[in-house]
């Protein structure tokens, strides 16, 4: 990482102080019966530790010299960040058809597959993990209504 991304960092705890002042004018609700603003609080809070992590962490690491032939010789894989908008666009059309559990197990397989490349085991582990993870946390715990899909489940 780049000590530029020290200006990322700041940016997105500044967006995350907003987030959290703009959801503070919403009802909160409660953890069984979330309000408007239990998600933009509880992901502004999210967001803002994240940016303080990356900002400590690249103030703390050491700057490497690069130049300008290192910057251009890193190449964008446009193919992985095509299939990531792809399978993004591909879940929000298809969640309702298929289900909440199939589209998301379908959607980390790709991710996990396409951007990094992981052993099929692993990632049908972690998509399984993920998926049925979501499932008890929004499902069962909070007693959200999930789409179930053509095949109801």
């Amino acid at each position: 990482m780049k000590k530029s991304d020290q200006w990322s960092g700041l940016f997105l705890l500044i967006l995350a102080i907003f987030m959290c002042w703009g959801s503070l004018g919403l009802p909160y609700g409660n953890i069984h019966n979330p309000g408007p603003g239990f998600f933009p609080l509880w992901l502004g809070v999210i967001l803002g530790l994240m940016s303080i992590g990356l900002f400590v962490t690249i103030t703390l690491q050491k700057e490497t010299a690069r130049n300008v032939r290192d910057i251009l010789a890193e190449e964008i894989r446009w193919k992985e960040v095509l299939l990531v908008i792809i399978g993004l666009v591909l879940y929000g059309v298809l969640i309702d058809y298929i289900g909440y559990l199939l589209a998301t197990f379908l959607l980390m397989v790709l991710l996990l597959r396409s951007v990094e490349p992981q052993p099929w085991a692993a990632v049908v582990g972690w998509a399984l993990g993920g998926t049925l993870g979501s499932y008890l946390v929004f499902e069962v715990w909070m007693k959200l209504r999930l789409p179930r899909g053509i095949l109801g489940i």
